[in-house]
Formats: structure tokens, C-alpha cells, sequence
């Protein structure tokens, strides 16, 4: 049988960019502007809440489902990969409950813990539930491009890229600033360095399991390809640049990013300039989900290694400008999520369910 012509999947099959926006902003958005009355003032449980609502992965795995490639929940193996993310996510969310949290080393020095209360508690299982079921339902996709989430047997290069570019231009950065004299804080923020690493792996497992996968498995996952369909690369990172960084604007106003609200159009900026090489790694490496995740969690915590400065800035334009020439992604690659021109086929894996 056929779906009705108005029917939430026939729409999703007609528009599927536009119904994924409209999903993931609604879904987002509608939990993440009532964090001040869930969380009050306290950053860090806000931070526990805001896991409750990403968006772009929720509003896929919808789609994914209308277009009858969506996992089978419930069964042996999806359980099996719930119930990990569950106990790692719930783990780290009760220990930002007893220990507080920030967004740099300095600033968790003196962050005041929110304590163990039922609110805190529930908050904390119930955003360790979506990212299990988030995870285990990308991981058990029909869809190449979902369940790619889970094949990590790619070249050693695109495993390299993903996990040190950010790295290296914020070393370049360090290195200007060294030869200029200019001023270096510390990554660590004179917290012990027991109590610093701790700080460190805990904020990488919460980006990796609850914020990349949550964002990476729609910007990239679907909305990338979808519009490479029609698209040419770089047309196609300008218009996600531009959905990506308005869609973080609750969080400019319920107080989890410090910014004024209209710096949502600085971060549309960003947004834009990263996907350049989102795209670029994600068209590289096959198509690979997994890859993208990766790169967002090294974006997000690599400063909380290495020493932030004013100059990375300069070695980080300078390769995603290379990368727009040397890829030359003003050109469209073909009807296919991954043009053949931009991979070599010695790159690329078949994709296989997790």
C-alpha cells in the first residue's frame, strides 16, 4: 500500500531536507528554550537537560523510519547497544550532578556541583535514555549512511585527520604566540593533573555519545547527503553552516552558552567554516558517520588540551581555504550523496550495519 499523498511520510519523501529542519528544530527547540524553568540557574544541570533534546539525530531516526530503513527497536541487538551509551551517559550526567561542570578547565575550578536531587536524578537517566536509543537506533539503520556510525575500519589517514587537524592548528597557534611573545594560558586551568584528565575524558565521552552523535547524525548523516543529491559541496556546507548555527540559538538564551543572542550569527559563521571540512572528510572517507563524529568531539575539547590563542584562528582558515581549492567543492560530484570524483575507491568500505 502506498502512503497517502498527505501522509507524514509521503511529505518526508517529497521534501526530505525541508521536513528534516522543521523536525529538528522543533524537537530541539522546544525543550532546550524551557531550560531555565527545568534547570534554574544551574549551568550544569541545564547542561544534563539539554541532552534530552538533540534534535537532528531524533528528527532521522523519524525519517529514517517513514522511509522504511529505520532499525527494529526492541530486539536482542539494539538493546545490546542501548544499554552501554545508557550506563556511560547516565555515569558522567551523575557526576556532573556531584562534581558540577564548565566549559573550560579554570571555570570548573570554582563551578559549585548541583547535588544529587530527584529532579537532577530523573534529568540524568532520562537524557542517558536518548542517547541509548539514539545510538543503538543509528547503529541497527538500513541505511548506509546512519549505520556508518558504527564502521570505524577506515584508512589510518581519515582516522588521523579527524583526530588531530583541530590540534593542529591550535599547536600553529601556540607556536605564533610563542614566537611573538604573546601571552599562552594553560589548558589545565591549575587543577591538579588527576583531576584535570578526569575532566578532560569525561567531557570527551559526553560530546561523543550525546552532542556529535546527537548533531552529526542529522547535519551530516542526512542532510549532507540529501543535498549533495542536487547540490555541489560546497553549496551544500553553506546552507548547512547557516541551519547548524542558528539552530544553537536557545542555547545563547537559556544561559548554557554566555554569549549575547545575536552572536547565534558569529556561530552561523563558524558553523559554515567548519563544514568545509566536515564535508571534506566525511566525502573523503566514503561517506563515513562515524569519521564526523569523531571530528566534532576533537573540535570540542581539543582546547581543553591544548592552550587556545588568538592566532589558531589563522592556521584554521588557511586549510579550510586549501581544502575548498584543492577539492574544488564549487563543483557538483554527481546525483549520489558522494560524488565519485571526490573518493578513491580504495577509501571507501562498503557500508555495513553495526
Amino acid at each position: 500500500m502506498t502512503d497517502k499523498p498527505f501522509s507524514p511520510a509521503a511529505i518526508a519523501g517529497r521534501h526530505p531536507v525541508l521536513v528534516f529542519i522543521v523536525l529538528a528544530f522543533a524537537i530541539t527547540w522546544s525543550v532546550w528554550f524551557c531550560v531555565p524553568w527545568i534547570a534554574g540557574p544551574d549551568w550544569a544541570l541545564g547542561k544534563i537537560v539539554t541532552g534530552l533534546a538533540f534534535g537532528p539525530a531524533l528528527a532521522v531516526i523519524l525519517m529514517d523510519r517513514w522511509r522504511g530503513t529505520g532499525a527494529t527497536l526492541g530486539n536482542r541487538t539494539w538493546w545490546m547497544r542501548f544499554f552501554p551509551v545508557f550506563a556511560i551517559v547516565a555515569t558522567i550526567d551523575v557526576s556532573i550532578l556531584l562534581t558540577g561542570d564548565a566549559t573550560t578547565a579554570a571555570a570548573f575550578a570554582v563551578a559549585q556541583p548541583p547535588g544529587l536531587s530527584p529532579l537532577g536524578i530523573a534529568s540524568a537517566l532520562a537524557a542517558a535514555a536518548v542517547a541509548g536509543f539514539i545510538v543503538a537506533s543509528l547503529a541497527g539503520s538500513r541505511s548506509p549512511q546512519l549505520s556508518s556510525v558504527f564502521r570505524w575500519r577506515v584508512p589510518l589517514r581519515w582516522w588521523l585527520a579527524a583526530l588531530f587537524l583541530p590540534a593542529a592548528w591550535m599547536l600553529l597557534g601556540v607556536l605564533i604566540a610563542w614566537l611573538t611573545g604573546s601571552p599562552i594560558e594553560s589548558a589545565s586551568g591549575g587543577l591538579p593533573l588527576s583531576v584535570w584528565g578526569l575532566f578532560v575524558l569525561r567531557s570527551i565521552l559526553f560530546t561523543l555519545l550525546v552532542v556529535a552523535v546527537g548533531e552529526e547524525a542529522g547535519w551530516r548523516g542526512w542532510m549532507l547527503p540529501e543535498l549533495q543529491k542536487r547540490m555541489s559541496p560546497l553549496a551544500s556546507t553553506v546552507l548547512i553552516g547557516i541551519v547548524w548555527g542558528l539552530w544553537h540559538y536557545p542555547l545563547f538564551v537559556n544561559g548554557q552558552y554566555p554569549e549575547d543572542p545575536q552572536m547565534v550569527f558569529a556561530k552561523v559563521g563558524v558553523c559554515v567554516l567548519l563544514g568545509i571540512l566536515f564535508t571534506w572528510l566525511y566525502n573523503r572517507s566514503g561517506g563515513n558517520l562515524l569519521l564526523a563524529v569523531v571530528l566534532h568531539t576533537a573540535l570540542n575539547n581539543t582546547v581543553r588540551v591544548v592552550p587556545f590563542t588568538e592566532h589558531a584562528g589563522l592556521g584554521m582558515i588557511a586549510l579550510l581555504l586549501a581544502l575548498v581549492f584543492i577539492d574544488r567543492m564549487w563543483r557538483r560530484r554527481g546525483q549520489g550523496p558522494i560524488g565519485s570524483s571526490l573518493t578513491e575507491p580504495s577509501d571507501i568500505e562498503p557500508s555495513r550495519p553495526g
